[in-house]
Parts: C-alpha cells; sequence; structure tokens
C-alpha cells in the first residue's frame, strides 16, 4: 500500500465509524430528525417515523411529502438554514428547521419539533400562572386575542394583561420571539 492509499483507508474508516456515531446520537434523540440526499429520504430516527404515522393517522397528512417539498425549495433558495412554523388542521405547531449538513455534498437535515411539548418545563423556568400557560399555548397554536378570550371566557383586555405579563416574565416583546423562546 502506498502513502496515500493508507491515508484513504483510513479517512474511509473514520468517515464510517463518524455515520455510525452519527446515527446512534441521532437515533437517541426525542426530536424528529431527517436526512435527505438529494431528492431522496436517507434517514429517520424513531421519532420522526412515529411523527409521520402520527399525522398520517390524526390528520391524514403526508409530511414527507410536505418535507420533500420544503427541501426542494430550500434547495433552490441556496440557504445554509432556515426555520419556519408548519400549523396542523388542529392548529398544531410545529416548527421546522433545515440546514446543510457540512462535509456531507448535497446532504440536508430536516428537524420537526412540535411547539408546546416543553409547556410544563416552560411554566416552571419562567414562573408563569396556569392561566398564563393557558394564553401562551394558544398564541403558540396561531391565536388571535379575541379567539383566546373567547376560548378562555375572559376579556380581550385581559388577555393583553396577561400577554404583557407573560412578555415581561419570558424577556420577549413580541409573539414571534415568544415561539422562538419555547422551540
Amino acid at each position: 500500500m502506498t502513502p496515500a492509499s493508507v491515508q484513504r483507508a483510513s479517512t474511509d474508516r473514520t468517515a464510517v465509524l463518524s455515520a455510525a456515531s452519527l446515527r446512534s446520537v441521532l437515533d437517541q434523540l426525542s426530536l424528529a430528525i431527517f436526512i435527505f440526499r438529494g431528492e431522496r429520504l436517507v434517514y429517520t430516527n424513531p421519532p420522526a417515523t412515529r411523527l409521520v404515522q402520527r399525522l398520517r393517522d390524526k390528520y391524514r397528512i403526508e409530511l414527507l411529502v410536505m418535507l420533500h417539498d420544503h427541501v426542494a425549495e430550500f434547495r433552490r433558495s441556496q440557504q445554509i438554514d432556515t426555520l419556519m412554523s408548519l400549523t396542523g388542521q388542529d392548529n398544531e405547531p410545529f416548527l421546522v428547521h433545515l440546514f446543510e449538513l457540512g462535509g456531507r455534498r448535497g446532504e440536508v437535515a430536516v428537524s420537526v419539533r412540535e411547539i408546546g411539548t416543553d409547556i410544563p418545563a416552560f411554566r416552571d423556568r419562567y414562573g408563569l400562572s396556569r392561566r398564563e400557560i393557558q394564553v401562551a399555548e394558544l398564541v403558540l397554536r396561531g391565536h388571535r386575542n379575541s379567539h383566546i378570550a373567547a376560548t378562555l371566557g375572559i376579556a380581550p383586555a385581559t388577555i393583553k394583561k396577561h400577554l404583557s405579563s407573560i412578555f415581561d416574565k419570558v424577556g420577549v416583546t413580541s409573539r414571534a420571539q415568544l415561539a422562538s423562546k419555547l422551540a
């Protein structure tokens, strides 16, 4: 073996070990992860598989088709990284993060996070009241103040007061910043 072929063999083994290590780590995450190579889906971790099935069963939504379209748009825009939100039919919010995998030609990783899954931790971290959590969760689901007020049976002015209190406690100034903090 020449020194160059030894170096190539060593690099190939490292890449195989890195791929195996990466898969092991991704399989342990609770976040849904999808990896696309070119136009083809090449990996989903267990939470991703469960999410695809749940959305198919509950809403008849084909998440993989939606993600494929988003990946194609991501490639056309030639962005390095993008963050977007999607809403299911029950106003169930999801945060979708697409980014190119460094060092892996043409591979795009997509994470899908269900917003609101960490509401109890969010409540504890910022010392929010039960009512403030209810308001924050409805805001995260994209509801307007008038709908939140009707849903909770309180005045729209009270919603404004709750939002002001939530923003102060969390350290944000807008609904978008609030969603970003929770996501």
